[in-house]
């Protein structure tokens, strides 16, 4: 099974809680694939995923099946190069989240899970992973919001089951990326997978479950969400938001993966220094 990650130093945390929840459901081998890049030329902020991290999700992989794996891509050079030209370099997200589209030109497996670090796991993954797509570019679930307010059929890709083959005989991740490149979008390569993948296979709900977490949710997703209570107003909550993911979002679903959390936490390494000041 292969599972394929995008992001700076500040998604670290969330790459390891995400981990440890899929690896809590599963007994198959992962093969974890990360995408990073240094890019402090443009933003002293926009440092790469560190050695620390990967050693440790490296561990938390092998100590479930020593048959799992993790792969560090970097892509200083040509990531560079699109921030610098990029007409959406300072939109609602960092640009490290257009890193997914980079899959196309790295040598990855034929069929691979993309996932958002904002993400946890609540069951067994290999369930999206055994879908065929080989009819498909990407397997897709429909945005909670967009589906209402963009269009019936706007899917949120902060999930994605990629055929890699199909994506890169019709050039989509390509393709998307030129489009990131000179079109200014709210939602970017969101808006721009929708409007050029054309052969989208529409999953079920529990594959990206971007509200509650559901009886049958396999994959859910922690998305900024609005409520009208007690007046109307976002919630951004994160996995790592310990607190509020109790206090807020009333979600004890995953203590037991905060409990081991806390415990790799007290050994006081440097993967936790960061983004220390950001954790609420």
């Amino acid at each position: 099974m292969n599972i394929l990650f995008g992001g700076n130093y500040k998604v670290q945390e969330g790459l390891v809680l995400c981990l440890l929840s899929m690896t809590k459901h599963t007994t198959e081998p992962i093969n974890v694939y990360i995408l990073t890049a240094d890019v402090t030329e443009i933003n002293p902020e926009w440092k790469p995923i560190t050695k620390t991290t990967i050693d440790l999700v490296e561990a938390i992989v092998k100590s479930k099946n020593p048959q799992s794996s993790v792969t560090l891509i970097t892509l200083d050079n040509q990531f560079n190069e699109w921030v610098k030209n990029s007409q959406n370099k300072m939109s609602f997200y960092t640009p490290f989240a257009f890193l997914r589209l980079f899959a196309q030109d790295v040598d990855l497996p034929d069929k691979i899970i993309y996932l958002d670090t904002d993400i946890m796991i609540n069951g067994d993954i290999s369930e999206l992973y055994s879908i065929d797509i080989s009819d498909y570019e990407i397997g897709v679930v429909k945005d909670r919001y967009g589906k209402f307010f963009i269009n019936p059929k706007y899917f949120n890709s902060g999930m994605l089951l990629l055929n890699m083959p199909a994506i890169r005989e019709s050039n989509l991740f390509e393709r998307v990326k030129q489009m990131c490149l000179t079109k200014k979008m709210a939602f970017p390569d969101q808006t721009a997978l929708n409007k050029l993948a054309k052969r989208k296979l529409y999953l079920p709900r529990k594959f990206n479950e971007q509200g509650d977490l559901q009886k049958d949710t396999i994959v859910q997703h922690f998305t900024q969400r609005f409520t009208l209570w007690p007046y109307f107003h976002k919630i951004n909550i994160k996995p790592w938001q310990i607190e509020q993911v109790h206090k807020v979002r009333k979600n004890f679903a995953y203590d037991d993966i905060y409990e081991e959390y806390y415990k790799i936490k007290e050994l006081g390494l440097d993967y936790f220094k960061p983004a220390k000041n950001k954790r609420n």
